[in-house]
């Protein structure tokens, strides 16, 4: 499959942006103005960047610049700038409260910043600032820059006589409606950003230590690992936080809970929570059933480590059955490799009903 044409235009709000999506939607090409805004799933950037003859002006995406070129590696970008202090003024004027002055201050700053970032590390970007969007010769750069098409002076000779302006107040309700959608987004990003930007640990594949320990050492230590692992699966970054601990403690002072740990300089990389008690099928046999495993893409072959010091640890404890799940979510059906090389069968399929939508 051939690499798409596409291309991207971070900027600050307020710096004719959605002029500017008008401007360079031309011919074949079709240019978006802030799309974030209608996205729910991190899937759904990937499904944007991956049509051909398609870009668009964000003003809310520059935080994510690296997630931005991990999924379209060749994309165009440029940076329209302005300063903050006219940013602010004008998004005060369109609408948004004087009380959020400061507020509005902060965050354009950071932004702004981003943009500063974007220019330093990104090879061949085109930065134009906003003022300059007057001049022909600018948004012809800008024009040929993100289309690969020979300037049209009509076109824009046309395009310069018009005023075009976002509604926006609408804009506001939107974000404001959509706010736990967004946020989820945005946090999904941010921990896909996260897990691309950490280093390699150091030392080699040996110098990971597997280990059990108790379930609150591990809560303690595992947080980056919980985020990630949530991003994994579709959930919020930040939703472990919402996992019944308090219930894994009292299965864990009635010793019928395990919970086995990788770590690399203390740090942790993986993890695998098993619940062991008695069996309905025998009166002899003592059955356990995994439930939370993870295991970091910075070793390859962790998780089957895991798994052998688990099931060794759970012989020792008298455990006759263990029960394994595969593909249950986020998995994504890879898990039943290493079952089978564990000598693990299948032994049905799972199944999950939920009452709430029933």
């Amino acid at each position: 499959m051939s690499p798409v044409d596409t291309f991207i235009v971070f900027a600050l709000p307020r710096s004719r942006t959605t002029w500017l999506s008008r401007y360079l939607s031309y011919g074949a090409w079709v240019c978006g103005h802030d799309e974030a805004v209608r996205m729910r799933w991190f899937d759904d950037i990937g499904a944007w960047l991956s049509l051909d003859k398609t870009g668009s002006v964000e003003t809310a995406v520059a935080p994510f610049w690296r997630t931005v070129l991990k999924l379209s590696p060749g994309i165009r970008v440029a940076t329209i700038r302005r300063p903050v202090s006219e940013v602010v003024e004008s998004t005060i004027n369109a609408g948004a409260p004087e009380a959020a002055r400061d507020a509005l201050t902060r965050e354009m700053t950071k932004l702004d910043h981003k943009l500063d970032q974007i220019e330093k590390r990104i090879p061949g970007v085109l930065s134009v600032k906003c003022d300059d969007l007057a001049s022909e010769r600018v948004c012809a750069k800008l024009f040929e820059h993100c289309l690969g098409l020979e300037h049209d002076f009509a076109w824009w000779a046309d395009m310069d006589r018009q005023n075009i302006q976002i509604n926006f107040p609408w804009l506001i309700r939107y974000v404001q409606a959509h706010k736990p959608q967004l946020d989820k987004l945005v946090a999904t990003a941010k921990c896909a950003t996260l897990r691309d930007l950490a280093l390699k640990p150091p030392g080699g594949k040996d110098d990971i230590v597997i280990a059990e320990e108790s379930l609150d050492v591990m809560v303690r230590d595992a947080q980056e690992m919980f985020s990630r692992h949530s991003f994994r699966v579709g959930e919020h970054p930040e939703s472990f936080n919402e996992k019944n601990i308090a219930l894994g403690r009292r299965v864990e002072a009635m010793g019928k809970l395990q919970v086995i740990t990788a770590r690399c300089n203390g740090r942790i990389f993986g993890y695998l929570m098993t619940v062991i008690g008695p069996s309905l099928e025998s009166v002899t046999r003592v059955s356990a059933t995994h439930t939370l495993f993870y295991a970091g893409e910075e070793f390859p072959g962790l998780g089957l480590k895991m798994q052998r010091v688990a099931l060794e640890r759970l012989r020792q404890r008298g455990v006759s059955e263990v029960f394994l799940h595969d593909g249950v979510r986020g998995s994504g059906g890879r898990n039943n490799v290493i079952y089978r090389r564990l000598g693990a069968k299948e032994f049905g399929s799972l199944y999950r009903l939920d009452m709430e939508v029933a």
